[in-house]
C-alpha cells in the first residue's frame, strides 16, 4: 500500500508541473529564438509520434527474417528509446520526459480502446458455441499448473531481491504477475503459424481454437481481477454493476442495434454512410467511459460495445479504421510498454533467466501429458506448449494496469516486459527449426482422389470466380459427405483480376475472425466486399460442418498468371482433387457474352494441360432434394471406359455413402463386333492400347460391383449401343432424370460412339458428354467433369501402361481400382 501512495504522490507533483507547462501548445518564437521545442506540447508530441513510428518499423524489418511478430520490434523500439539505452543521452531524455510521457500514453490508450473494440467486431458468436470441448480441456491443463508455478516465482523474487526500501508484495500484484505469464496471444499465434506455413497443419488446428480460448478467458480475467487492484471490499459491487452492463447490452442494445441497422441499410439501399460511421465510434467512447466510470477497465466496455453490433456493418468498420488503429496506434501502445522498462532497477539477472525458462517449461510440460491421452504425437504436444508461451496485447495490458494500480513495482514491471518479450521470441525460431522440413518440398504422393487412404482426409481445392458460383459449390461439398473418420480439407481461392498498376497479392483469410488475415487489400482493389460475402459464406457453412475444414484465400492477379497462383497453391496444401467452376453464360448456344467469361474459360483449359493433381469443371443448375425418392439426392455416374472415368467413378462412390444420395452408375459400352474375341482366341503377342484398357474397364466395374453389394441407394445399369444415335437418345431420356451427373472428360479417347458428337463440341475443356448436357435446353442437372491427374512420364508412354495392381484393403476408401484376381475379394 506504500507503493501506491508513492504513485499517487508522485502523480499528484507530475499533474502540478504539467498544468504549467501545457500553457503553450506550441512554439511562438521557434529556434531563432533560442528556445527549446520539446518543451512545447505539440512539438514534442510530433517528434515523439516520429521517432516511435521509424524505430519501431526499422527494426520490424530487420527481425522479419527471424520470423518475429510486430509486436517485438515495437517493444524493442520502446527499450531503445527508453532509459535502458538511448534514453541515457540528454537529446533522448528530453523526447522522452516522465513529466510529458502522459500525453503520448493517452493517445496510445486511445489506440488500445478501438483495437479490443475491433476484437470485439471480428468475434461470431458461432464460433464461440463450435469450441470443441477438448481445446478447453486442453486450456485448463496450459493454464491452471503454469498460473500457480506463476504465483510462487513472484514471491520468489521479491525473496531474493529484499532491501532496505522493500515493500511487502500485494495478493494482486501476484495475481496479475501470474495472469500475464500465463495468458496465451491467438492472434501472435495466428501471425507464427501463418509466417511459417503450418496454419492448416494439425498442430495449427489445434493451436488456435486454444488459443482462442485462452484470449476470451483473459478479458474475463481483467474484469475480475482489476477491481480487486483498488479497493478489496468495492470489488464484489464492480463486478456485479459491470455483468448487469454486459448483459443489458448484449440482450437489450443488441437486439435493438441490428434493427436499427437493417432499417437505415433497407432504406439506402444496403448502404452505410459516415452517420453510422461517427454514431458507433461515439457508442465505443461511451461504453467505455461507463466500464471505467463502474470501476473496470475501459476495454471491458469496447470490447462489448463490439460484440453487440451487427455483422453486417462490422466489415465496413474494420475496413475503414483497421489500418489507422493496428498500424498506427497499436506501435505506440508497445512502443510506450518498452520506454517504461528501466533494466536498471532489476537486481538479480540469473533469477530472471530462471524464472523465463521456468515458465516456458511448464507450459510444454503442461502439454505433454495431452500426447498420452489423444492421438498427438511428443513432438507436437511440445510444440503446441512453446506456442502457448506466445504473448500479445493482453499480456502487456495486464502488465500496464498492474503498474498504474501500483500493484506492481518498476523493477517487477522490468522483469515482466523482458519475461514476455524473451518467452514470444523464442517461440518462431525453435518451431521453425523443428518444423524446418516441414517447409522444404516433400513427396506429394495424393494427386488423385483414388490415392487417398483409408481414413485420410481428402484434401480438395476450389475457385470462385464469382459469388455467384459459391451455392452450388457448397452443395458439392455437401454430397461430398465429410465424416469423423473420412474429413474434408477444402482451400478455396477467389480467383479477382488485377487491373492498374497495383501489384499481385495473394491474401490468407483467417477461419476465426476477419482480422488476422495475412495481407490487406492492395491499392486499387475494388472487389473487397464481393471477398468478404463469399469468406463469410464458406465460414458459416464450416460453422455448421464439424468434418470439414474449410481455409479461404483470395489472388488478385493478370489472368494470365491464375493457373499459375492455382499450381503452386495445390502442390503447397498437397491437394488430390482441384474444382473448377464453369462460367454458365458459355452453356448458351448464342456463345460468349463478355469477356471475363472468355478469360475465365481460358483459364480452365490452362490449369486442364499442366494441373498437378485431378480436376474437375463444375456447371451449376441447383442441386434440390427429389421427394420421389424419399428426398434422396438422384446423382447419375456416366462411364464410358478411361482413367477419367476412373476418377469420376471414385468420387461418386465416395458420395454413395452419403444417407442421403442415390446413386446410379450408367455404362455406356459399344456392342462388341466380334474383333476383341477373335485376336483373344489367335493369343496375338501383341494388343492393342484399345484391347488393354477395354478390359481394365472391366475389372474397375466388377469392383464397383462387388464393394457395393448389398447397398440400397446404389444402382448399376448397363447399356450397350450400337452407334451415336442410340448414344443421344439415351442421354436425353437421363438428362431430367438426375440432380447431378459425374463423368469423365476422356480426352485423347476415341470412340465409334462419340466421333459425331466430337466435331460438333464448343467446349471441349468440358469432353463429349459433358458438352452435350452443358448444350441441352432441357438438362436441368448439374454437371461435374472429371480429369485424373496422369503422371508426365505415363502421358508420354501411355502405350506401354500396363493394369494397376490392386491395393491391399487398407490402402483406397473410395477409389476402385483394377485387380488381377477379383478372388481376393471373398
Amino acid at each position: 500500500m506504500a507503493a501506491k501512495l508513492q504513485n499517487a504522490t508522485q502523480g499528484q507533483i507530475i499533474n502540478t508541473s504539467q498544468s504549467c507547462l501545457l500553457l503553450n501548445i506550441t512554439s511562438t518564437n521557434g529556434l531563432w529564438q533560442g528556445n527549446n521545442p520539446f518543451l512545447d506540447s505539440i512539438p514534442l508530441l510530433i517528434s515523439q509520434l516520429a521517432a516511435i513510428l521509424i524505430v519501431s518499423q526499422s527494426l520490424y524489418h530487420i527481425l522479419r527474417p527471424l520470423h518475429q511478430p510486430r509486436i517485438i520490434s515495437d517493444i524493442l523500439g520502446g527499450i531503445l528509446l527508453g532509459p535502458t539505452i538511448l534514453g541515457r543521452e540528454a537529446f533522448f531524455a528530453q523526447l522522452f520526459p516522465l513529466k510529458d510521457i502522459y500525453v503520448i500514453e493517452t493517445i496510445a490508450y486511445l489506440g488500445l480502446v478501438f483495437h479490443i473494440f475491433i476484437i470485439g467486431l471480428e468475434i461470431e458468436q458461432n464460433v464461440i458455441w463450435r469450441i470443441s470441448r477438448k481445446a478447453i480441456s486442453f486450456t485448463a491443463c496450459g493454464l491452471v499448473f503454469p498460473f500457480a508455478i506463476g504465483i510462487a516465482l513472484f514471491y520468489l523474487l521479491q525473496a531474493f531481491e529484499k532491501h532496505a526500501e522493500h515493500i511487502h508484495p500485494d495478493v494482486e500484484g501476484s495475481l496479475l504477475w501470474s495472469a500475464a505469464l500465463t495468458v496465451t496471444s491467438f492472434p501472435i499465434v495466428n501471425i507464427i503459424l501463418t509466417d511459417l506455413k503450418l496454419l492448416d497443419s494439425e498442430i495449427g488446428r489445434l493451436a488456435m481454437p486454444i488459443a482462442f480460448v485462452s484470449d476470451m478467458g483473459c478479458c474475463l480475467l481483467i474484469a475480475i481481477v482489476i477491481p480487486f487492484c483498488d479497493n478489496w471490499s468495492n470489488a464484489p459491487y464492480i463486478i456485479l454493476t459491470t455483468l448487469a452492463y454486459v448483459l443489458g447490452c448484449l440482450y437489450t442494445l443488441r437486439p435493438i442495434f441490428k434493427r436499427l441497422f437493417h432499417y437505415s441499410s433497407k432504406r439506402n439501399n444496403n448502404h452505410f454512410n459516415e452517420f453510422h460511421l461517427c454514431f458507433v465510434l461515439s457508442g465505443v467512447l461511451l461504453s467505455s467511459f461507463i466500464t471505467d466510470a463502474l470501476g473496470t477497465h475501459p476495454i471491458v466496455g469496447s470490447f462489448v460495445f463490439g460484440l453487440i453490433i451487427p455483422s453486417e456493418f462490422s466489415v465496413l468498420l474494420i475496413q475503414r479504421i483497421d489500418f489507422f488503429v493496428s498500424g498506427l496506434m497499436m506501435p505506440i501502445f508497445f512502443t510506450i510498454c518498452g520506454i517504461k522498462v528501466n533494466i536498471f532497477k532489476v537486481e538479480e539477472w540469473k533469477l530472471v533467466v530462471v524464472i523465463v525458462l521456468v515458465l516456458c517449461a511448464m507450459k510444454v510440460i503442461s502439454f505433454m501429458p495431452i500426447s498420452l491421452v489423444s492421438d498427438i504425437g511428443p513432438r507436437e504436444s511440445f510444440v503446441l506448449g512453446l506456442l502457448m508461451n506466445t504473448k500479445g496485447v493482453w499480456a502487456f495490458l495486464i502488465v500496464q494496469a498492474g503498474l498504474d494500480k501500483g500493484a506492481l513495482l518498476d523493477r517487477d514491471y522490468a522483469v515482466m516486459i523482458l519475461t514476455l518479450l524473451l518467452m514470444t521470441s523464442l517461440v518462431a525460431p525453435i518451431v521453425n527449426a523443428i518444423y524446418k522440413q516441414a517447409n522444404l518440398p516433400t513427396e506429394y504422393k495424393s494427386r488423385t482422389i483414388q490415392d487417398v487412404k483409408k481414413e485420410a482426409e481428402l484434401r480438395m481445392f476450389t475457385c470462385i470466380y464469382s459469388f455467384h458460383n459459391v451455392p452450388g459449390i457448397l452443395n458439392l461439398f455437401d454430397l461430398s459427405y465429410a465424416t469423423r473418420h473420412n474429413k474434408i480439407t477444402v482451400f478455396t481461392l477467389h480467383l479477382v483480376e488485377l487491373i492498374g498498376a497495383a501489384s499481385a497479392t495473394l491474401i490468407v483469410h483467417d477461419s476465426y475472425s476477419h482480422r488476422f488475415d495475412d495481407s490487406h487489400y492492395p491499392p486499387g482493389y475494388s472487389d473487397n466486399l464481393e471477398t468478404d460475402q463469399i469468406v463469410n459464406a464458406f465460414r458459416e457453412y464450416q460453422s455448421k460442418n464439424r468434418h470439414i475444414s474449410i481455409q479461404s484465400l483470395t489472388s488478385v492477379s493478370f489472368f494470365a498468371a491464375m493457373p499459375g497462383d492455382m499450381f503452386r497453391l495445390a502442390e503447397e496444401k498437397q491437394v488430390a482433387f482441384l474444382i473448377l467452376p464453369f462460367p454458365k453464360q458459355a452453356t448458351t448456344r448464342e456463345g460468349l457474352v463478355n469477356k471475363s467469361v472468355a478469360a475465365f474459360r481460358k483459364v480452365n483449359k490452362s490449369v486442364l494441360l499442366d494441373a498437378p493433381c485431378s480436376v474437375g469443371i463444375y456447371i451449376e443448375h441447383g442441386l434440390v432434394a427429389n421427394t420421389k425418392s424419399f428426398g434422396n439426392h438422384q446423382v447419375a455416374m456416366v462411364f464410358l471406359g478411361g482413367h477419367d472415368d476412373w476418377e469420376a467413378l471414385a468420387f461418386a462412390w465416395r458420395m454413395s455413402c452419403h444417407p442421403k444420395v442415390s446413386l446410379t452408375v450408367i455404362r455406356l459400352s459399344e456392342v462388341d463386333s466380334g474383333d476383341l474375341a477373335s485376336r483373344k482366341s489367335s493369343m496375338e503377342p501383341v494388343r492393342s492400347h484399345l484391347d488393354r484398357q477395354r478390359e481394365m474397364d472391366d475389372d474397375y466395374i466388377a469392383e464397383f460391383r462387388i464393394r457395393t453389394v448389398g447397398k440400397e441407394h446404389v444402382e448399376f445399369k448397363d447399356k450397350p449401343l450400337n452407334n451415336e444415335e442410340e448414344l443421344v437418345s439415351t442421354l436425353k431420356d437421363i438428362e431430367t432424370r438426375f440432380e447431378l451427373f459425374i463423368l469423365g472428360r476422356r480426352e485423347g479417347l476415341e470412340s465409334p460412339l462419340t466421333t459425331g458428337l466430337s466435331s460438333k463440341m464448343d467446349c471441349p475443356e468440358l469432353g463429349v458428354i459433358g458438352d452435350w448436357l452443358a448444350k441441352s435446353d432441357s438438362a436441368m442437372g448439374s454437371v461435374l467433369v472429371v480429369q485424373q491427374f496422369i503422371h508426365p512420364e505415363n502421358r508420354l508412354d501411355i502405350e506401354q501402361l500396363t493394369m494397376p495392381q490392386l491395393p491391399s484393403p487398407n490402402t483406397v476408401v473410395y477409389g476402385p481400382t483394377t485387380s488381377q484376381s477379383l478372388a481376393d475379394f471373398g
